[in-house]
């Protein structure tokens, strides 16, 4: 009986509100004027028509890099679905490190275009006396092409937040590394008779053998936050010798390449550096610079320790992080200027400042230019693909110069490609690049160290 009594309420409501509502149904007319779909929240502006003419043809142009893009990251994606399915991340961990992931090995590899891959591993115990003490411990192989051992030790917080000293010792041997001469100039065919790689203008490629040998001691004082003092005292054994592929001096004159005959040197460096790049919300990866910029500026000795003269190395770096939207969208510039105060008489060739690789000037191979001035300036964009992986594309100008009176913006070298990048939140993994240039060629490099990471000149 109740619910009948209800019903009845109900259906009473109903029909007062009915009554007290004299409006129409709606009809196609009434509503003509009102919001559409997308409308709804208050926009003033049309509603999209559907797509130009213009939007499908860029569409259909861009259809085939489109494809070729995804394509190339399928591989990579792959790997980010089988770490998220199969937690790869956790398993290295536990195999491969201790609980409080303090001691443990790391992989370590390079590739790039005409070296091969050079691969290893690192041990490390980043807790050694109970003060965040570093010790690294590394091997690496590369076949035919390289292969080397290094040792180091950093304090960590035994001196306190401030002040940290670090030792390193390595040795390396490069069966065939590149020479082409030393200068901006191009590649020709190969010449009959031996030039002198100082006055004549080609760039011919050749090899040649070094094997290298250095203990360094470096302290770091940090100021202030981001403000950075570094002093490093380092002493090098260098050894050079024809390689049996395409050897140096089948071309080149190696007497008049200073230093061929070895080079034994001290160097005293002190660098300046403030850095305030960072990220710039919480949800972004700590590996990856969304804003902020880098400057810093270096000057250090070389005393030759094999009898010849004494030289000055100096230079200077900046970078700038743009955020120009989530993600992060980032717009990076970098320059980088390095010089030698020695004339090539007194330079050792291995010595001069050089352009090309995986770090300056990209798109040309290593030590592709080598002079007593080098200067380089970047451009590169760059977008996230994922939470652990970002995309970019990169433009890279410069050129080598026997002087800094012929410093100009004439016969500049030019590189540019594309790039992928792997991070956990707070670490950097492994970055690849694929680079062409203005003068052709294709160079492919893999590496496990940032390309805007500082370099150490004494290596």
């Amino acid at each position: 009986m109740t619910g009948v009594r209800l019903a009845a309420i109900v259906v009473a409501a109903a029909g007062q509100t009915a009554a007290a509502d004299p409006s129409p149904p709606a009809t196609a007319a009434t509503v003509a004027d009102a919001p559409r779909p997308g409308e709804e929240s208050g926009r003033a502006d049309e509603v999209d028509p559907g797509d130009s003419t213009a939007r499908v043809a860029a569409r259909g142009a861009l259809f085939v890099p489109k494809v070729a893009i995804d394509v190339v990251l399928s591989p990579l994606r792959g790997l980010l679905w089988a770490n998220d399915r199969y937690k790869l991340e956790e398993l290295y961990w536990r195999v491969f490190f201790n609980d409080a992931r303090t001691i443990g090995l790391y992989p370590t590899a390079t590739f790039q275009t005409g070296f091969g891959l050079n691969a290893g591993g690192r041990f490390v115990d980043r807790d050694l006396f109970g003060a965040r003490e570093h010790l690294g411990l590394q091997a690496t192989y590369g076949g035919h092409y390289h292969a080397g051992a290094s040792a180091s030790v950093h304090t960590g917080k035994r001196l306190g937040d401030r002040l940290a000293l670090q030792l390193d010792a390595d040795w390396e041997r490069h069966p065939n590394e590149p020479f082409y001469g030393i200068g901006n100039g191009n590649m020709i065919t190969l010449p009959a008779m031996p030039v002198d790689p100082r006055t004549d203008p080609l760039a011919v490629e050749t090899r040649y053998r070094t094997q290298i040998v250095r203990a360094a001691a470096t302290a770091d004082l940090r100021l202030v936050d981001g403000f950075l003092v570094r002093t490093t005292g380092a002493v090098t054994d260098l050894e050079f010798s024809r390689s049996d592929t395409d050897p140096v001096d089948a071309v080149y004159d190696t007497t008049g390449l200073v230093g061929f005959d070895g080079v034994r040197h001290l160097y005293s460096e002190v660098e300046v550096r403030w850095d305030e790049r960072r990220r710039v919300t919480s949800w972004e990866p700590r590996a990856v610079y969304a804003a902020g910029w880098l400057v810093t500026g270096f000057a250090g000795q070389v005393h030759r320790l094999d009898g010849g003269p004494d030289f000055w190395r100096y230079g200077a770096e900046a970078q700038q992080f743009l955020r120009l939207d989530r993600g992060p969208r980032v717009l990076a510039l970098r320059f980088h200027a390095e010089a030698v105060s020695g004339s090539r008489d007194e330079v050792p060739f291995s010595e001069l400042p050089q352009l090309g690789g995986a770090s300056f000037l990209r798109g040309y191979n290593v030590g592709r230019f080598r002079d007593r001035v080098a200067a380089v300036g970047s451009l590169e964009y760059g977008w996230d693909l994922s939470h652990y992986m970002d995309a970019s594309v990169f433009i890279d100008a410069g050129r080598v110069y026997p002087s800094l009176a012929d410093v100009s913006l004439d016969q500049l070298r030019c590189g540019f490609g594309v790039a992928l990048q792997l991070h956990s939140d707070q670490h950097f993994l492994v970055e690849g690049s694929l680079a062409s240039s203005i003068d052709g060629g294709v160079y492919l490099s893999v590496s496990f160290n940032p390309v805007f990471d500082s370099h150490v000149r004494w290596r």
